[in-house]
Formats: structure tokens, sequence, C-alpha cells
């Protein structure tokens, strides 16, 4: 029989943990991290895995921050081989207008032309993973559906109005783009570029090179055909701005009053008056002079010279007031079509190539009224205004003439209608009609919705934000690109097309400055944004480092003390087993004695 030894305790729990810490000591020299798990330092390993998850995220977002740099060195390369092209484009629009150059020298230089046009239509359309590099930024639901009923019905509603009241429709020549504005506070505005052969002897006509809306002008949500029940001024506005753009595609528009581009102080040949007050006189301008107290000598006294844009409600009356004025003189002398007949008389002219001063207001009213009361061509645009001014109300007061703008009725005042023709009532629901041929809404939206008129429309992008430092997100700005839309217009087949082309090229180029500044902007806000969360990342990684990375030379130092103890428990604890004890060992030595010996 065998008896061992009562090993204490002790001995063995100090064993253990010294093969532990051996063992962690290597874990953390192997792994290079001394918080090898939860049990290690449970508040140390908590706050690191909040650090690495902060890192991870801040990680991810200078990974999409870069991504948005390539985009936009993508977009500044596009920018910049546009502007290159551009500068060939010029050069070669410069060429063009050599006089010693012949018609077969400029078809040549025309077809290079083209064939880089075609190339700016590449790259506005390059795109960058899926992602289109240029565009006109995202659009709001309020934008989205202002398109959609421009391309259903206000459009095309607008150039039948004309067409059915005028008899004008555009020439099939032109295209233009339509702009939506949802951002601005601006009223509606129609862009005009005017087109000159020759500084000293400019042709007179126009390009209208877009169509502006501002969304602030109109009720929304909106519908077309709209229901802005009252004046129903929502299809109106479009008229008007529909209008203008007929006109200047029938006319030399910007040399209306005698043929010249200067007039007093206006560069785009004066007779405002007329172009306002025949697209006011389209579809009614009666709510015009009511608004601004009726038609009186103040109203008539606002009209000035009539060769600036009215500055005010009552001038803007003023104006359409000597339309239906010269209306009515014109049907007193013959013209039962009044200005409807002097428009078309006008335009007939353009086409069959009279210049300028033959087809001005000036040469119009020395054919229809005789040049016993306009006999200078140049100045029977201001004697007709002063006409106006002196005459207009006393013949509108005197019973015996049969000059009449009735107020306060149902009629608008449209031509054609009851007070201006003795026609049907044209109320301000048919200003612009919504039913009939040409009036009423398709069912899917048109791109093309002009019969005369090619449109270009703005691209839609996606929204794109820029993340901070601080959790903020700043919009990305978009940028597009130069495309020649109107090729019909800008060429160089002619002097005349090259001129208006070098003239445009300029406005381009400046464009294109600005969209490169824009890029430029974008990157520069960019590469801030990097270099913040860098820095961010760089003092992350300096704080979980200290709270997990291992330290080699005091954790070297520790292995090698806890090795140590780990061996001495282990070979105190294995000298102690050996120690075993038999009864005989134990009681060798031990004699008994017997009574009495």
């Amino acid at each position: 029989m065998e008896i061992n030894k009562h090993i204490p305790l002790s001995l063995s729990l100090n064993t253990h943990k010294a093969s532990k810490d051996w063992t962690d000591s290597q874990s953390k020299l192997v792994s290079g991290k001394k918080l090898v798990n939860s049990a290690s330092d449970s508040g140390a390993f908590g706050q690191s895995l909040a650090l690495e998850s902060e890192i991870s995220r801040k990680t991810l977002t200078a990974n999409n921050l870069q991504n948005l740099i390539s985009f936009s060195q993508s977009q500044y390369d596009g920018l910049q081989q546009a502007g290159t092209i551009l500068l060939r484009m010029n050069e070669l629009a410069r060429l063009s207008l050599d006089i010693t150059k012949t018609d077969a020298d400029r078809s040549n230089y025309d077809y290079e032309f083209q064939e880089l046009a075609n190339q700016l239509d590449t790259i506005n359309g390059m795109s960058f993973n899926g992602l289109d590099l240029f565009s006109d930024g995202p659009f709001s639901d309020e934008k989205k559906q202002f398109i959609q009923i421009l391309q259903t019905q206000w459009l095309k509603a607008a150039e039948k109005v004309i067409e059915d009241r005028l008899g004008l429709t555009g020439t099939g020549r032109d295209t233009f783009k339509i702009n939506v504005n949802d951002t601005g506070n601006e009223m509606y505005s129609i862009s005009l570029t005017w087109n000159y052969s020759d500084p000293d002897s400019p042709d007179k006509s126009a390009d209208v090179a877009s169509l502006n809306y501002e969304i602030y002008n109109y009720n929304l949500p909106i519908s077309g055909p709209p229901e802005d029940p009252g004046l129903y001024l929502t299809d109106r506005i479009n008229a008007v701005m529909m209008t203008y753009a007929v006109l200047a595609d029938n006319l030399h528009f910007n040399a209306l009053a005698n043929g010249e581009v200067k007039k007093g102080a206006s560069n785009s040949g004066g007779a405002e008056w007329f172009k306002s007050g025949i697209a006011d006189f389209v579809h009614g301008g009666d709510f015009l002079l009511e608004y601004t107290g009726g038609f009186n000598q103040s109203t008539i006294d606002s009209f000035g010279t009539g060769d600036d844009q009215a500055g005010s409600w009552q001038q803007r009356a003023s104006y359409y007031a000597a339309i239906r004025f010269l209306h009515h003189e014109l049907q007193n002398v013959g013209t039962s079509e009044g200005v409807k007949a002097m428009l078309n008389w006008m335009s007939e002219g353009v086409k069959e190539g009279l210049s300028s001063e033959e087809t001005s207001i000036g040469s119009a009213l020395k054919h229809f009224f005789g040049a016993s009361l306009y006999a200078n061509v140049k100045s029977a645009n201001d004697e007709f205004v002063q006409h106006y001014i002196n005459n207009a109300l006393n013949e509108h007061n005197d019973p015996s003439n049969s000059f009449q703008i009735i107020l306060y009725d149902a009629d608008t005042g449209a031509i054609g209608g009851a007070n201006a023709d003795g026609g049907s009532v044209v109320t301000h629901k048919e200003a612009v009609p919504d039913s009939g041929d040409g009036y009423e809404p398709t069912i899917n939206p048109s791109t093309e919705p002009l019969d005369r008129f090619g449109l270009k429309w703005e691209k839609e992008g996606i929204p794109m934000t820029i993340p901070n430092e601080g959790g903020e997100e700043l919009v990305f700005k978009f940028t597009n690109s130069i495309t020649v839309d109107d090729k019909k217009s800008y060429n160089l087949k002619n002097t005349s097309s090259s001129q208006l082309t070098v003239n445009l090229l300029e406005n381009w180029m400046n464009s294109l400055n600005e969209q490169k500044a824009i890029v430029s902007a974008n990157l520069q806000t960019l590469n801030v944004s990097v270099e913040k969360l860098q820095n961010s990342l760089a003092n992350f990684s300096t704080a979980i480092s200290r709270i997990s990375d291992t330290d080699y030379a005091s954790e070297t130092t520790e292995l090698v003390k806890n090795q140590l103890k780990a061996e001495s428990s282990i070979s105190i604890l294995s000298k102690a087993n050996e120690n075993k004890f038999s009864i005989g060992q134990l009681l060798e030595g031990v004699k008994i004695s017997k009574k009495g010996s």
C-alpha cells in the first residue's frame, strides 16, 4: 500500500496560470495583437471594435470619394478634349469668313466642322461606370411633371393657336433647347441668339437658341390641359413664348422697326412694342388693361419709345393696346385681317430674300397705308407710335369711330375673337384651346411635339453627394459639355451661317470654361475631403494601435518570464509527484518492544 503526499493546490494553480500566460504571450507575438480575444481586456476590446468599425466606415467613404475624383477627372479630360475641338471649329469658321474662299472651300470646311460636331456629341454621351459624365443634374418631381406636360400638350397647343390666329408657323429650319428651371424665381424668358453675317452689315435674322421656363411662374401641381380657372394664364404664357419663337423664325427679328439693328438705345432693332403686343394679341391681353386701370391716357403714355422690353405691367398693356389700335387702323384701310395680313406680308418678303428694311414695320406701314401717310420707311415706325399716343384714346372715345377695346366682359380681346374681329367669343379658357385637332394632349410624351421646330431637351442626371468628415453631405455639382444642337443654323456653308457660328463659338468656349471651373471646384472639394479623411484614418489607426497592437519588447520579456515561471512550476510539480512512500517505508526504523524486554 502507497500513500501520496498532499500536493498544495496553489502549486497546481500557479503552474496552470504560468502556462496560460506563456501561451498568451506567444499568441500576442505571433498575431501582433495584444487583444487576442474579449477576455484579454473586455473594455479595451470593445473600444477596439468600435474604432475598427469607424475605420471601416471612413475607409469606405474614402474609396467612394476616390471614385468621385476619378469621375471628375474623366469629366475634366472630356471637357479638355471638347475645348480642343472648339478651337479647331473656331479656326474653320474664321477661315470660311474669308471672302477669297470659294463655296467649294467652305464645303470642305463644313465637312470637317460637322465631323467635329459629331465628336462633341460623342464626348457629351460619355459615361463612367454606367453614369453619364455630363448632364443637367437630377430633376425634381415638379420638373419631371412640367416637362411631361410640355411634351404632351402645352407646346403643340401654343404652336397651333399661333398658326390658327396669325397664319404663321416655324420655318422648319430652327432647333432650340427647352430649359426648365425649378430652383430660381425669375420671370419667364426666351433666349435669342442674333445672327450677323458681317458686323458692319448685319443680315438681321435671329436664331432661337433656347426656350426657358421658370416654374416659379406656375401654380404647381400642373396639368395639361391646364386647370387654373380664372385667367388660365398657364398656357397663355406658353403662347406668348412660342409667339416670340415664331416671329424670330419668320422675320428680321432684330431689325423690325426700320431694318437697322441699332435704333436709339436698342441694339436689337427696337420695336419691342410690336413683338410684345403681337404675343399678347394671340391669346388676348384685355386682362392687362383691366389689371392696370383700364385704357386711358396714363396707360398710353407709359408706352415710352416702344423700343425697350416692357418694364411694367402698364407698359406691357400699352404695347398690347397699340397693336389693337394698329389692327383697327389696318382694317379701316381695307385690310380685313389687320395685323395678321401685315405679319404674313413681312414674312413672305423674308422668304423671298428681301432685305431687313424692305420687310420692316416701316415698309409694311408704307405698303398698307400708302406713302401719303408713311413716306419714310426709316421713321414710319416712330410716326405710328406718335399717332397712337396722340390719337388712340380720342378715337376710342369717339362714338362715330369703330375703334373700341371692350373690357370686363367674357372676351379676352384675342385676334379673331368677338371684340377684335366680330368673331366668336374667346374666353379665358379658350385663349389657348384645350380641345380640337392639334390641341388635345397626347397619351404619350413626345420629345418632338412641335411640327415646325426641332427641340433639344435637358439630360437628367442622378443625385450625387460628397460626404465629408462631419458626416454631412455636400451636393455634387453637375456639369454639361457642349453640343451643336442646331446644325441647320450653325454650319460653314455660307458666310452668314459662318458668322453666326463664330459668334456662338465664343459663347460655347466661355460656357465650356465655366463647366471646367465647376469640375475644378468639385475636384478641390473632393481632394480636401479625402485629405481630411486620411488624416482622420491616421489618427484612428494610431489610437487603435495603442489599444490593440503588441509591444514586442515588453511582450518578449513577458514571454521569457512566463516561460520560466511555467517551466519552474512544472519541474516542482513533477518532483513533488515523484515522492511516493510505501507502508513499509513509513514504518521503517520504527520498532515495537514487548513489556519487560
